[in-house]
């Protein structure tokens, strides 16, 4: 009964620790959207500022072309911090998810580490139990008279 209790509580730990991998992995799978959008709100940025610069040292421009230039750009960084926050809070739940991982890992393995042993000191007891049985049949034929088979 206790073998059944433990590998029942192997399979419900074992099912939780593949929930846990799969928010861990989604978690990852969000944080790295995240941070290929940063990088392209990062070189949009980039290359609007050459953009204005380039307009700026060539022909000029007018002051509502350049208020617009620069109320866009604004928006970018706006859009950039966004995404630098929401990119910390996913590597925090990455980190959180990870932890969980682990511990739902180390908890499956310290149970099959216990039914492991638990078998193999049935395994030792069936033997033990076994090689008495033998001495006793060796003991007994040991002790019998030598002529009585007959």
């Amino acid at each position: 009964m206790a073998q059944e209790s433990l590998q029942l509580l192997i399979e419900l730990t074992a099912r939780a620790r593949e929930e846990a991998a799969n928010a861990l992995s989604q978690s990852r799978r969000a944080e790295q959207r995240l941070e290929a959008q940063l990088r392209t709100l990062d070189q949009y940025q980039r290359e609007y500022r050459q953009t204005l610069q380039q307009q700026l040292a060539g022909a000029g421009m007018s002051p509502a072309t350049l208020a617009n230039y620069r109320g866009f750009l604004k928006s970018l960084e706006g859009a950039m911090e966004r995404a630098e926050r929401n990119l910390a809070h996913h590597r925090t739940q990455v980190a959180e998810h990870q932890e969980t991982w682990r511990k739902a890992w180390r908890k499956v393995n310290a149970i099959e580490t216990l039914l492991a042993r638990r078998e193999e000191q049935e395994r030792l007891r069936v033997g033990r139990a076994e090689q008495r049985q033998t001495d006793e049949q060796a003991s007994r034929a040991r002790r019998a008279p030598m002529g009585s088979e007959f």
